[in-house]
């Protein structure tokens, strides 16, 4: 009975051991979030998400998009792993704070833009700390990946959720003070990310000039993947970032606080989404790049396995939502946003999915083109109701974005299997 349930969601010991560390650190991650809500301030609390998710941002482009590239060559042949640390590591911090440092120059406009106003300037350094820790993460994450550790993985994800929201609620009932807590909490997140990456990686200084020239080829088929990968996060991208950016300038940071923290309600099971795609990528990569044939990889269990969650989720939350909002403040209640954001991450979890057999195949022009479609479509949108803007209308946006996703993401497989 074990086994066939296991067979129906495409499960295994590992991946079940993965799966719950991860779904842990998710509980622990969202009461940290009621805490958050319950003891600081909106304002607070919208910096803070703010904060993160433009790091999340930043760190993507920051790595310049060879990431998956990388992983999905490392899984269907025996590549060298040591040439892409060695180079695009120290090149990935260099760029980090060279552009950062322009941007603090800037600090005042760049402020404005990020938080809403320039009051918040000091929180431009807060951000360089955060996206210096988060690519030297995501190098980490990329290195179990690839080398199938995934419990080290697990286990390095929790420790470092336990040391950001441990280390910034002591300091901040210690002293009373939210910019010093996110500050040491910053800090204390950089060192642990570059001792772990140390001692995982095991990477010592090395000139990656000479390192390119040493490995040429394999570095340049990595930045023409990368750049075409890319520019299709930048468009994926560019319809949450709308959402974010309108909502700071059209109103204030308290009401970007409201949809981030109905957004990080809805996005829990999406969380999920990432750690399948993570273990599952590559070993649909493999089996997809030798039969071309969907059915023989594990694409459609992974499908149901999330979508299952979701629904389940959906559920609970939504008969749920006054009760939870119960535990936080009634100045975050919003339940149409909540539903809205919801159903985009629905859609956009399956669209994760549906890119699979594109990414594998390396059409990635033919996903930018679909993904530009898309955005395209919303940014008329957004132009056609800018007179009746609310909080809901770029979610709203967002969620067209994605039904036309679906939907062109559809007719190109069956153009493309027939």
């Amino acid at each position: 009975m074990t086994r066939k349930i296991f067979s129906i969601f495409n499960l295994e010991k590992n991946k079940l051991i993965y799966f719950s560390l991860l779904g842990f650190d998710k509980i622990l991650i969202l009461c940290f979030q009621f805490y958050f809500v319950n003891y600081l301030s909106s304002e607070s609390y919208g910096i803070f998400s703010q904060t993160n998710y433009l790091s999340s941002v930043f760190q993507n482009l920051l790595m310049f998009g060879v990431a998956i590239p990388f992983i999905i060559n490392a899984s269907s042949s025996k590549i060298s792993s040591k040439f892409f640390y060695s180079f695009f590591v120290p090149f990935s911090i260099l760029t980090a704070l060279l552009i950062l440092f322009s941007v603090l120059i800037f600090g005042d406009f760049f402020s404005n833009f990020f938080y809403g106003n320039t009051f918040f300037f000091k929180y431009l350094i807060i951000l360089l700390i955060v996206i210096i820790s988060d690519i030297f993460s995501e190098y980490l994450i990329v290195y179990n990946r690839i080398n199938n550790k995934l419990l080290n993985h697990s286990k390095f994800i929790i420790l470092r959720s336990l040391i950001k929201i441990s280390s910034l609620i002591i300091v901040y009932i210690v002293f009373q003070d939210f910019y010093n807590a996110f500050l040491v909490s910053s800090i204390l997140y950089l060192l642990y990310s570059c001792l772990y990456f140390h001692k995982t990686v095991k990477l010592y200084a090395e000139n990656f000039a000479a390192v390119y020239f040493k490995y040429k080829n394999e570095i340049n088929k990595l930045w023409i993947d990368g750049f075409k990968f890319i520019i299709i996060y930048i468009i994926s991208t560019t319809s949450i970032l709308l959402i974010n950016l309108l909502i700071i300038n059209q109103f204030d940071i308290n009401t970007l606080a409201i949809y981030n923290f109905n957004f990080m309600i809805a996005s829990a099971p999406l969380t999920l989404v990432g750690y399948v795609t993570f273990y599952s990528l590559p070993d649909f990569s493999q089996k997809y790049s030798k039969n071309l044939n969907l059915k023989e990889s594990n694409l459609f269990k992974d499908v149901f396995f999330t979508s299952l969650i979701f629904i389940l989720f959906f559920i609970i939350v939504f008969l749920l939502y006054d009760y939870i909002i119960f535990f936080a403040e009634d100045f975050y209640s919003n339940k149409p946003l909540f539903l809205i954001v919801f159903i985009s991450n629905f859609i956009f979890m399956i669209n994760n999915f549906l890119q699979f057999p594109l990414l594998s195949k390396k059409k990635y022009v033919s996903l930018i083109l679909i993904l530009g479609i898309s955005l395209i479509i919303n940014i008329s949108y957004l132009n056609f109701i800018s007179e009746e803007f609310s909080i809901i209308t770029p979610v709203f946006g967002f969620l067209i974005a994605n039904i036309c996703t679906m939907i062109l993401l559809i007719i190109s497989h069956i153009r493309f299997n027939k």
